[in-house]
C-alpha cells in the first residue's frame, strides 16, 4: 500500500510541479508591469524544466518553458548573460544550442543568487576587460558544463556539431577548464 502511494506520488509529482508553467506565462502576459524579482523563481523553474526534460516542440510545457524564459532575455534582470566566447561561436543556432546555452547560463546564475545567495551581475566594470572579468567566466564556464551534460545524453534530442565535440571531449576528460577560454 504504501509502495504504491509512493509510486502515484512521483508520477503526480512532476505533473503538477511542472503542468503549472503553461499558466504561469499567461499570468507574465497578463501583467502589464512584470517585475523581474517576483517571478525569479519561476524563471528558475522554467529552466530547471529545460534541462531536466528532452527538447520536445510538441510538448506544451516545454514550449511555456522555453516562452518564460525568452519573456525575461531581453528585459533589464539585473545579471547580464555573456553570449560571446568560441564556446557560443561553436554551437549552431539551427539546432537552438546557443538558445539552450543562454538557458543554461541563466540557470547557472540563478542557482548562484537562490541557492547560494551569491549574485553575478556579469555587468561591465571599469577598468576590466568584460571578457576577462571573473563573474563573466564563471558564468559562461558553468553554463557550458550545464549544456555540455545535457547535450551528452542523446535522449534530450540535442545533435552535437563537429565544432562543439571538441569541447564534449575536455567536459567528459575533466578539462572543459583548460581549453574553455583558448
Amino acid at each position: 500500500m504504501i509502495k504504491k502511494l509512493h509510486l502515484i506520488l512521483l508520477l503526480i509529482l512532476p505533473i503538477t510541479m511542472f503542468g503549472q508553467l503553461s499558466e504561469a506565462l499567461d499570468e507574465i502576459r497578463a501583467d502589464k508591469n512584470a517585475e523581474y524579482e517576483k517571478y525569479e523563481p519561476l524563471l528558475f523553474e522554467a529552466t530547471e524544466y529545460i534541462f531536466d526534460n528532452p527538447v520536445n516542440v510538441k510538448s506544451k510545457e516545454f514550449i511555456s518553458a522555453t516562452q518564460i524564459v525568452g519573456f525575461w532575455m531581453n528585459k533589464d534582470t539585473g545579471m547580464g548573460i555573456p553570449t560571446f566566447g568560441n564556446f557560443f561561436t561553436s554551437l549552431t543556432n539551427e539546432n537552438k544550442q546557443q538558445f539552450l546555452y543562454t538557458v543554461a547560463m541563466i540557470n547557472y546564475g540563478l542557482d548562484q543568487k537562490i541557492n547560494r545567495k551569491r549574485i553575478l551581475t556579469c555587468k561591465k566594470i571599469d577598468g576590466q576587460k568584460f571578457s576577462e572579468q571573473e563573474d563573466v567566466r564563471e558564468v559562461q564556464l558553468g553554463g557550458a558544463k550545464i549544456l555540455l551534460e545535457y547535450i551528452i545524453n542523446k535522449k534530450n534530442n540535442v545533435p552535437i556539431n563537429s565544432k562543439t565535440k571538441k569541447y564534449v571531449k575536455a567536459y567528459k576528460k575533466g578539462n572543459l577548464d583548460k581549453i574553455f577560454f583558448e
